[in-house]
């Protein structure tokens, strides 16, 4: 049997109950602890010592009476006990109770055991349908609950509230040239430095995908203003980095406040930053926008007034600027690769007849060959930020100089990055000095993971490079070349291009065309 803690009021001449296991305390802070799940009070210890009823509620206790009396029951109920004891009782009576106490004990535990189990998979899922596990903050059903609430206790007490929108710039096309993994990162990176500049009362929801609000107890306009402008600093001057890629982004910010801007619901707080990020978004991003709302009623009604045919004509002389110059920056891209390294002038108009050619082989769509054809075209762009003195460096470069090299895909990303016109062509780009088995560069895709335009710029690129003379090596032969490129099929090339480069060279050769 474990051991009973019985609790007395002053010291003992004879320990009761001797076929017992009691361990006998004057201290009431021996009852509360954890070791004694079953307690006896003596009866001078009930009517004396202040009980704190409270810490007693995991614990199965008795009252022990020196005789039978009308107020034994009474005194245990009135102090919530299981049962009490008699010193004159049987030694059977005793361990019958005792052990029905034991049995309760074990009860509590199964359902205290239950209770916590419980209470575990509850916060797991609050966890899951609460957290964004991605980025380590809440997500918008929790900002939709938390809102709300906030809003009744600000009415309620008569204290500022605030809510900030933080909207990245041009997400998508972070998530869509660069990947998930990379755009997951730079969300993780973000909301860090979201934190780190707000207070711990502060709370942060990812609302969409590139939206993250703000609920901010206690905080003015003004003094939103002044946060919105550090975590808006503080995005664009940092460098979010994935392995070797390193990003520069910009955010568009709204805030509105209660009770200067009179929301009074999440309805009214999301529509209000909703209205303000689209405002900055139409001002190109990298903006704070207040909310105001005799402000939205002019916008709304110049909107109103806008005539359609008006705004028609817009799109259509955006749309044909667009196209005229599209070829002219392209090849002005091009011009300046060539003054940076004439090599790379001539290597890149070969390789984009290649590139194109295997597209077309492998029934690409045509806007898709497009964007191969100007890829291939765009595809050392990065080199411009190499110095010359190692792009004409006659011999082998060392460890330190290769790695300035890799940088070029992603330095023609970012010169690229923000042209419409050119979003295409920046996977291949980006992704043309992966290998098929993922030891390549920048990222280490492997397989099918590299874009398809990747892995056409691929063949052809070592194919023209393998050909033509270098600063310090004399070309291969175009059998040595293509031996070279068969060798490597499956380690550094997708064996289906390399297929199809084969049969376009074999035809080129045999119409002499190549």
């Amino acid at each position: 049997m474990q051991k009973i803690l019985y609790c007395a009021d002053k010291p003992l001449k004879n320990k009761p109950f001797p076929f017992l296991p009691l361990v006998v305390t004057r201290r009431i802070k021996d009852v509360y602890k954890k070791d004694y799940p079953l307690v006896i009070f003596s009866e001078d210890a009930v009517k004396n010592k202040q009980i704190n009823l409270q810490l007693l509620q995991d614990k199965v206790c008795f009252i022990n009476f020196s005789r039978e009396g009308e107020n034994n029951f009474e005194l245990t109920g009135k102090f919530g006990f299981l049962d009490y004891l008699v010193d004159g009782h049987s030694k059977e009576k005793v361990l019958f109770k005792i052990h029905r106490a034991w049995g309760v004990v074990a009860s509590r535990r199964k359902i205290l055991n239950l209770e916590r189990g419980i209470l575990s998979k509850d916060k797991k899922l609050e966890k899951i349908t609460l957290v964004d596990p991605s980025c380590d903050c809440y997500n918008w059903r929790y900002f939709v609950h938390r809102s709300q609430q906030e809003l009744s206790r600000a009415r309620r007490h008569f204290y500022n509230l605030s809510f900030i929108a933080v909207d990245i710039d041009y997400f998508r096309q972070v998530n869509e040239l660069y990947g998930i993994k990379v755009a997951d990162s730079m969300i993780s990176d973000m909301v860090k430095i979201i934190k780190k500049i707000l207070r711990k009362e502060d709370i942060v929801s990812r609302w969409r995908d590139d939206e993250f609000f703000i609920i901010m107890p206690y905080i003015s306009s003004d003094n939103a203003y002044r946060v919105a402008r550090r975590i808006k600093n503080k995005i664009a001057g940092h460098k979010f980095k994935y392995k070797k890629l390193s990003l520069s982004i910009h955010a568009s910010i709204a805030f509105v406040s209660f009770p200067q801007d009179n929301v009074v619901n999440t309805a009214d707080v999301v529509n209000a930053l909703t209205k303000c990020l689209a405002t900055a978004k139409g001002k190109g991003g990298n903006v704070i926008i207040p909310y105001s709302p005799v402000a939205y009623n002019i916008v709304c009604r110049e909107k109103e007034e806008a005539s359609v045919d008006e705004l028609q004509e817009r799109i259509k002389k955006m749309d044909s600027l667009l196209t005229r110059d599209l070829l002219e920056m392209i090849y002005g891209f091009a011009k300046a690769i060539e003054v940076k390294d004439a090599y790379t002038a001539k290597h890149t108009e070969s390789t984009a007849v290649i590139a194109e050619k295997i597209a077309r082989e492998l029934s690409v769509p045509s806007d898709e060959i497009e964007n191969v054809k100007r890829a291939a075209i765009l595809h050392d762009l990065g080199k411009v930020g190499i110095d010359e003195s190692i792009l004409a460096k006659k011999g082998p470069l060392n460890k330190e100089e290769r790695e300035v090299v890799k940088t070029h895909p992603w330095i023609a990303t970012e010169i690229l990055r923000e042209i419409h016109a050119l979003r295409g062509t920046i996977p291949a780009i980006l992704y043309h000095h992966e290998r098929f088995d993922g030891s390549g560069y920048p990222l280490g895709l492997k397989g099918e993971e590299i874009p398809l335009g990747a892995r056409i710029i691929a063949v052809a690129d070592v194919y023209q490079a393998l050909i033509s003379n270098r600063p310090y090596r004399k070309a291969f032969n175009k059998q040595a070349a293509i031996k070279i490129i068969r060798e490597q099929t499956g380690k550094h090339f997708d064996p289906k291009i390399v297929d199809v480069f084969l049969k376009i060279v074999g035809m080129n050769k045999n119409n002499s065309r190549e």
